[in-house]
C-alpha cells in the first residue's frame, strides 16, 4: 500500500488522546513508505459520496478511524469498488473490527492493515420507510425492525461515546422495562424456498458470526443472512431472548432448537417486515441497519448482490 487515504471520523478530533492515536495511526502507514492523505467523513451521510470520489482516484486502500456506524457510511460510496477498506476502531461496538479480528491498538491496528490481505464480502439492502418516502441501505453487520432498533438512540442519549458499552445495557434494561413491545408482521423466505408468514416483536438479520457477545450463527462467507426472530408481544419472552443470546450461546448453527426457545433463528434469502393492518403503533418501531436508525414502521432485507472489499487476516 503506497498511497492511503485516512478517513476520520470528526469527533475523534475533540480529545487530546485521539489525536495523538491518529497522528501514531500516520506514523505507522508513513514509516512504512505509504502516502496518507488524512479526510474527515462528514456530516449527514457525507463519507459516502467522499468514498466513491476516493475510490476513482487511485488509493491503494481507503482506511476508517471510527466505528461502525462511520464504516455504514462509507460503504454506501465504496460498495463495488476493488479499493480495500481497512478499519482502525475507534468506536464503541466495534463489531466488523471484532469479526476481523483487528488489534484494538490503533498503531498495531494500522500495522496489521499493511500485512493485510483484500477479502471480498457480500452485503446486505434494507429498504425501509422514511419521512420522505421508501429508501434504501447497505449494510455490512446486522439489520433490522423491533425494539433493539430504539435501543441503538437511547443508547446515544445514554451516553455511548463517554461510556462505551455499558450504555447498550443501561438502555436495554430502561427499555425492557418501560417501552410498548409490539408485534408486527414478517414474510420470510429461507434459503430452502419455504416462505412463513408470522408475528413478531422482533427481527434482526445478520451478516457476522461475532456481535460482541452473541454468537448468532452467521457469516461474512455466507451467501444469506441469519435472522433472528422473537414472537408474539410478551416482554418476558424478549427478555429471555436476549439473556439466552448473550449468555447461552442462543444461535449457534447445527443447534437442535428447544421446544421451548424464546426466538427462533433461520438462514434467510429475504424478510418483509410490516405492521399488523388496523394496530396503532405509538411510537413507530424503529427500523435499523449496523447501528444507525434509518426509519420506522418497514422494513425489507435481502442481500444486495454487491460486496465490498476488506482488509482482512484471512
Amino acid at each position: 500500500m503506497k498511497k492511503i487515504l485516512l478517513f476520520v471520523n470528526p469527533v475523534l478530533h475533540q480529545t487530546a488522546a485521539r489525536r495523538r492515536d491518529i497522528t501514531r495511526v500516520e506514523a505507522a502507514f508513513r514509516g512504512q513508505g505509504a502516502t496518507v492523505e488524512v479526510m474527515e467523513t462528514g456530516e449527514n451521510r457525507a463519507a459516502g459520496p467522499k468514498a466513491k470520489r476516493a475510490a476513482a482516484e487511485g488509493y491503494d486502500a481507503i482506511v476508517v478511524c471510527g466505528g461502525d456506524g462511520t464504516i455504514f457510511d462509507v460503504i454506501q460510496g465504496l460498495a463495488g469498488s476493488a479499493v480495500p477498506l481497512g478499519i482502525i476502531p475507534f468506536g464503541t461496538g466495534n463489531v466488523m473490527a471484532q469479526n476481523l479480528k483487528v488489534p484494538k491498538d490503533p498503531a498495531a491496528a494500522a500495522h496489521w492493515i499493511l500485512r493485510s490481505r483484500p477479502r471480498s464480502v457480500g452485503l446486505g439492502r434494507i429498504t425501509c420507510c422514511t419521512a420522505g418516502g421508501r429508501q434504501s441501505w447497505l449494510f455490512a453487520m446486522a439489520a433490522g425492525m423491533g425494539m433493539h432498533a430504539s435501543l441503538m438512540s437511547e443508547a446515544r442519549r445514554s451516553g455511548k461515546s463517554r461510556v462505551g458499552r455499558a450504555a447498550y445495557f443501561a438502555a436495554g434494561g430502561r427499555l425492557l422495562w418501560n417501552h410498548p413491545v409490539c408485534p408486527f408482521a414478517v414474510r420470510i423466505t429461507t434459503t430452502s424456498g419455504i416462505v412463513i408468514e408470522e408475528q413478531v416483536c422482533e427481527a434482526l438479520a445478520v451478516r457476522v458470526a461475532e456481535l460482541n457477545r452473541w454468537r448468532p450463527g452467521g457469516s461474512l462467507d455466507f451467501p444469506f443472512l441469519r435472522l433472528a426472530t422473537v414472537g408474539g408481544d410478551s416482554r418476558s419472552r424478549l427478555a429471555l431472548a436476549a439473556f439466552e443470546a448473550l449468555f447461552r450461546a442462543a444461535g449457534v448453527r447445527d443447534r437442535e432448537r428447544a421446544a421451548n426457545a424464546s426466538a427462533i433463528y433461520r438462514d434467510v434469502e429475504r424478510v418483509i417486515c410490516k405492521p399488523i393492518p388496523d394496530r396503532v403503533y405509538q411510537p413507530p418501531i424503529s427500523v435499523q441497519a449496523d447501528g444507525e436508525v434509518l426509519g420506522a414502521s418497514c422494513a425489507t432485507l435481502e442481500m444486495a448482490g454487491l460486496n465490498i472489499s476488506l482488509c482482512s487476516a484471512e
